[in-house]
C-alpha cells in the first residue's frame, strides 16, 4: 500500500526557497542596528542582573543598616530612662505621698488671724540679668556648696526669734496644693529649679517682710507642683509657713511675661509674693502676684 506524501510539502519548499532569496539579496543593516545576542539566563540571575547598581548591597548600605540599628536601640533606651525618671518616677512619688499626705484643708486649722506690720529690712540681694527660673527638669535640687551668695539658713530675726525665717511650706487650698518649699541659687548663670517641691529664690524677700519673694516651681515633670498655678485667680488665698508662723497672700494679679523680663523680681515696699512657673511650651513665665494680709501663730499641724 502507497503512502500519498503530504500535500503542502511541495508549497512549504518553495516559501522557503523565496525567503532564501529574499535573505540574500536583502543588504545587511548597519552594525550600529545589529541587536544583542540573546542570552537565556535563570530567573534569580536575570534579576541580579537587572537590579545591579540599585538593589545590591554595598559597603554604604552595611554601614546604613547597622546605623539604622544602633539609632533604633538608642532610641529604645533613651525613651526607657524618660519614662522611668519622669512619669513612672512622677507617679511612685505620687502614691508615696498620698499615703502620708493630709488633706490640704485640714493643715489650714483656724487659729487667731493678726495683721502684720514688719519692721524695714534692707533690701534683698537678687542676681541682675539672670532669666526667670526654667521649668525643665534638667537641674538638681541645689547643694549648699553651689550658692550663686553664701547659702544660710536663717536670716537674722527680730527679737521674737520666730521673723525672717526661710519659707519651708507652700499651701493653695484652690489648686489642692501642699508642698515644701526648697531655696535654690543661680548656678552657671540660671537659677535652679526645685524637683518635687516649690524653690525660693535666694535673694528675694523673706515672709512677712517688705519685699518680694519669690517662689518657682516646675509644670511638666519633677513633681509639677505648680502644674495648675493657671487656675488661680484674684482672691485667691496662698499660705507660706516660715519659722513658726503662717503668712497668708491674696492673689492680685496673674500675667504671661517673657524670660528675660526679670522687672517682676524688683523689690517691693510692701509684703509681696510671687510664683513662677512656665507656659506656652515653655516659650513664657505664668506669674501670679499676691499681697499679704495677714499671719497666724502655727500651733502644730
Amino acid at each position: 500500500m502507497s503512502v500519498q506524501p503530504p500535500r503542502q510539502s511541495s508549497s512549504t519548499h518553495q516559501e522557503d526557497e523565496t525567503l532564501l532569496e529574499t535573505l540574500i539579496s536583502t543588504p545587511l543593516a548597519p552594525t550600529k542596528a545589529w541587536q544583542k545576542p540573546i542570552v537565556l539566563r535563570s530567573l534569580d540571575e536575570h534579576r541580579r542582573y537587572a537590579l545591579k547598581g540599585y538593589r545590591l548591597r554595598t559597603w554604604v548600605d552595611h554601614w546604613l543598616h547597622h546605623a539604622e540599628r544602633l539609632f533604633s536601640i538608642a532610641a529604645l533606651l533613651i525613651f526607657i530612662v524618660w519614662a522611668v525618671d519622669g512619669p513612672i518616677r512622677d507617679w511612685w512619688r505620687a502614691q508615696q505621698a498620698v499615703r502620708h499626705a493630709a488633706p490640704v484643708q485640714a493643715a489650714l486649722r483656724a487659729t487667731a488671724v493678726v495683721r502684720v506690720s514688719a519692721p524695714a529690712t534692707p533690701d534683698r540681694v537678687v542676681p541682675a540679668n539672670v532669666p526667670l527660673p526654667f521649668t525643665t527638669p534638667d537641674m538638681q535640687q541645689p547643694l549648699a556648696s553651689e550658692g550663686f551668695l553664701a547659702p544660710r539658713a536663717i536670716i537674722s530675726a527680730p527679737e521674737d526669734g520666730q521673723r525672717g525665717s526661710l519659707p519651708h511650706r507652700l499651701i493653695i487650698p484652690d489648686i489642692d496644693l501642699d508642698t515644701p518649699v526648697i531655696e535654690v541659687f543661680v548656678v552657671d548663670g540660671a537659677w535652679q529649679v526645685a524637683d518635687y517641691a516649690a524653690g525660693y529664690l535666694h535673694g528675694t524677700g523673706l515672709p512677712g517682710d517688705p519685699g518680694n519673694m519669690a517662689l518657682a516651681g516646675h509644670a511638666g515633670l519633677r513633681g509639677a507642683v505648680f502644674r495648675d498655678l493657671g487656675r488661680l485667680r484674684a482672691g485667691a488665698d496662698i499660705f507660706v509657713d516660715a519659722g513658726s508662723w503662717r503668712y497668708q497672700y491674696r492673689v492680685r494679679d496673674t500675667r504671661n511675661v517673657w524670660p528675660t523680663e526679670v522687672n517682676v523680681l524688683d523689690p517691693t515696699p510692701t509684703p509681696t509674693l510671687t510664683l513662677i512657673t512656665c507656659t506656652n511650651w515653655d516659650t513664657q513665665r505664668l506669674i501670679v502676684i499676691g499681697d499679704l494680709v495677714g499671719a497666724q501663730l502655727l500651733t502644730g499641724d
